[in-house]
């Protein structure tokens, strides 16, 4: 099938190759020449593990293809991918009523972007009134995406549902597009029936609900772990026995220092908008958003007390900076907020992340009092305390020895609890996790 594909962030790209991999002709156009240009370098501008080599390898059996023009784009889909990001909405809605005029054969048109409920329906009405000749329909479908970063691949080539919106009323050209869709995303739907239809407004709020169900959960937990502190318990022990409840599960019930990333916080953001706009009397979202903000700065909190408010001249080692393991983005990242906090306190911030220390020093510009850091124990030299932000897979088995020979306070404050206190304790350190005053000294 020949499929068209508009954008340049993650699910515009990881969906181009996942389409061509299975054998469609797929044409790329990511909106601008200079994204154009640096696409075909493969400068994607993120860190998505396995998904360059994947695009060179498509781009040279010639099933991907980098579109010279939108034009060209226009004219090549049997299928059309919409996949900008939540930000781009107005550039989305114009190119698709350029779309609508510059398309000879029928369109079919597949909204993978997040934008506010409604939007695909409204897509459908706005192309329609674009088309000059009342045959050429127009069929916009609603795929929300699921990906994360860092198990993009994955997500899509295995996913654990495919929510297809449709409004069609199971007859003409609305039923066509809808088959047609189905076709090219049965490749990834072969091991079990993952298929959940419903109307384009219920997929795209779906998408949604999912994410403030998700977001609750981890306010709920980072709660729980500050009341743990004062009750004296360890919140590990009690995220166990939680989890071991089948109604609730064991996914995102871990607490920690703040949650981040650009798509899973302007979704929540966004539906806490709407909820407050449109329900009376209703804080449940904003109270989550709140508590994550405020969670963000426990580390400092923590800090600050332990060190009564005498922070002056102190310097810091953070491990970690990306928003989650596995990826080289800091959008929303908890580390930033940090970081800010320190800055304005007088500390002196010594950083190590494996790949997000660009991104950081692109945000941060140059400062005396940032230090990134090739490694992790260089990190550690002259630090007065460790703070764990981020937890990559390094950061969880280190050189105890070495790390106290480095850092002779042997202060350590854990924001993911990937530790043992009593361990630590053992090796001569100071920990304090995130509801974690279960005896050990704090």
């Amino acid at each position: 099938m020949r499929v068209s594909v508009y954008g340049s962030g993650l699910t515009a790209l990881v969906t181009a190759w996942a389409l061509a991999d299975v054998g469609n002709e797929v044409l790329l156009w990511p909106g601008r020449q200079e994204t154009l240009r640096k696409l075909r370098q493969l400068v994607l501008g993120f860190d998505e593990p396995g998904l360059k080599d994947r695009l060179k390898e498509q781009l040279i059996t010639g099933r991907l293809l980098a579109a010279e023009t939108e034009t060209h784009a226009f004219v090549h889909g049997e299928v059309h991918c919409l996949a900008y990001k939540s930000t781009d909405q107005l550039q989305a809605e114009a190119l698709c009523e350029r779309l609508a005029k510059a398309a000879s054969a029928p369109i079919v048109l597949l909204n993978q972007s997040t934008f506010p409920v409604g939007t695909t329906e409204r897509l459908q009405q706005q192309m329609r009134a674009k088309r000059s000749d009342e045959a050429k329909s127009v069929t916009c479908l609603a795929l929300p995406s699921f990906l994360q970063e860092g198990a993009a691949i994955q997500g899509f080539t295995r996913p654990q549902r495919i929510l297809l919106g449709s409004d069609s009323c199971g007859t003409g050209a609305e039923e066509v597009g809808l088959k047609r869709v189905q076709e090219l995303l049965r490749p990834f739907n072969r091991n079990h029936e993952r298929w959940l239809g419903m109307s384009t407004r219920e997929a795209e709020f779906t998408k949604y609900a999912i994410n403030g169900m998700l977001a609750t959960k981890l306010s709920f937990m980072n709660e729980m772990a500050n009341l743990a502190d004062q009750l004296q318990v360890d919140i590990e022990q009690v995220r166990k026995g939680v989890g071991s409840d089948p109604r609730i599960g064991s996914d995102y019930i871990y607490p920690g220092c703040g949650f981040g990333g650009l798509s899973f916080s302007d979704d929540v953001m966004r539906l806490a908008e709407a909820v407050e706009e449109r329900v009376e009397d209703s804080y449940l979202l904003s109270t989550v958003l709140q508590t994550n903000r405020q969670q963000k700065e426990v580390l400092f909190r923590k800090l600050w007390q332990l060190w009564q408010a005498d922070m002056q001249d102190k310097t810091v080692a953070i491990w970690g900076a990306s928003f989650k393991p596995g990826t080289d983005r800091i959008d929303n990242a908890p580390s930033l907020t940090l970081m800010q906090a320190l800055w304005a306190q007088g500390v002196t911030v010594r950083l190590y992340d494996p790949k997000a220390l660009e991104q950081v020093a692109q945000w941060a510009g140059a400062r005396a009092d940032l230090a990134c850091c090739d490694g992790m124990y260089e990190a550690l030299e002259g630090a007065d305390a460790l703070l764990i932000v981020t937890e990559w897979k390094e950061f969880w088995s280190p050189d105890f020895e070495r790390m106290a020979q480095l850092m002779p306070s042997r202060l350590i404050l854990d924001g993911r609890n990937i530790y043992d206190p009593g361990y630590l304790q053992a090796q001569g350190f100071r920990y304090i996790g995130i509801g974690r005053s279960n005896g050990v000294e704090i």
